[in-house]
């Protein structure tokens, strides 16, 4: 990090009032500790940062969610591998409380010796966000769009993959399709809610309410989204199960139900690791490669830390694997 003097001398402000940002300490502006925080960042030595001998970390920052769920896995999976040849070591940072008494997040990590962050986003999230933008500190977004000069961000595209999958259902003869989503509609899941009703504008395919089924995505309610699905007196006779919790849930439960997929329900999963394969029948799926997602990340976040890149939005695209749980639709048995 810079001393203290040049990080003085570059804003026009004492030594003291840098110390005491740097520090924490009270009855300093926000003006003021955005200002310093924004030098710090801009003043870093790019060379000493990537040198042989200097320890800088690299902080993967969430807000106190699990990580028992195969995406965060597959995520920190691809993060580590990413920084296997590097000279960072990766630190994780609960955003709930990893930041000191009164001040900023940026603050909190330029203290620990934090060169850049990875933040596993969520719609909430986006007032810290605006907070690291303002201090200039080097951050790429997983999972979430972010409209900022300052902050890099990196999603999957999961339109076209979504309009293939459906696709192929209306190939086989469906036309009343129905859909779970996970209960927290963060960027990824609206996008694969948004994807899903205009697919089904474009092609004039009819709309239920009762169709559209919201839940935790947890495998438990992919087991309640099916028997509510049973129960309806006019029923799809597909459905499209937009989280990889949900979807192996609903396998499990129609195992139970003595419910025949394909033959009694088609139905359409999405895949963030390899657990399309592990259910019966097989789960066609919508798949995202999550590893390659957190290792995309961590890379653009190394470029934008050595400058050899602006922070920017990249679009990784996902994909369609047609397996055995789709069939024409019973009717037509």
């Amino acid at each position: 990090m810079p001393s203290v003097r040049e990080i003085a001398e570059s804003v026009n402000v004492s030594i003291g009032s840098v110390s005491r940002v740097l520090n924490n300490q009270p009855h300093v502006s926000p003006e003021l500790r955005a200002k310093v925080l924004k030098a710090v960042n801009e003043l870093r030595d790019d060379s000493a940062m990537g040198s042989p001998g200097v320890t800088t970390s690299i902080a993967f920052a969430y807000r106190g969610q699990s990580f028992l769920s195969p995406y965060d896995a597959a995520l920190l999976h691809g993060i580590a591998e990413g920084l296997a040849p590097t000279e960072h070591d990766l630190m994780v940072v609960n955003t709930a409380r990893g930041r000191g008494l009164g001040g900023s997040l940026g603050q909190t990590l330029i203290r620990r010796g934090v060169a850049g962050v990875v933040f596993r986003a969520a719609t909430k999230d986006h007032g810290l966000f605006s907070e690291l933008a303002t201090e200039r500190f080097p951050t790429v977004v997983i999972a979430e769009r972010i409209e900022s000069e300052h902050i890099g961000c990196v999603h999957f595209d999961a339109e076209l993959a979504i309009a293939q999958a459906l696709s192929h259902l209306v190939q086989q003869g469906h036309r009343k399709i129905a859909i779970a989503l996970n209960a927290i509609d963060d960027y990824d899941h609206a996008q694969r809610f948004a994807a899903y009703q205009h697919f089904l504008a474009k092609h004039d395919l009819p709309t239920d309410d009762r169709w559209i089924i919201r839940s935790p995505g947890w495998d438990s309610n992919g087991g309640s989204a099916l028997r509510k699905l049973m129960a309806l007196p006019d029923r799809p006779t597909a459905i499209f199960m937009t989280d990889p919790g949900l979807g192996s849930g609903l396998c499990i439960e129609a195992l139970r139900m003595g419910v025949r997929i394909p033959q009694d329900l088609s139905v359409i999963g999405f895949d963030d690791s390899e657990g399309r394969y592990d259910t019966f029948p097989r789960l066609s799926s919508v798949c995202q490669h999550v590893g390659l997602l957190g290792e995309t990340a961590l890379q653009h976040l190394l470029d934008v830390i050595a400058r050899r890149s602006a922070p920017r939005e990249i679009k990784l695209e996902c994909s369609f694997e047609p397996l055995d749980s789709t069939a024409a639709p019973f009717s037509d048995l």
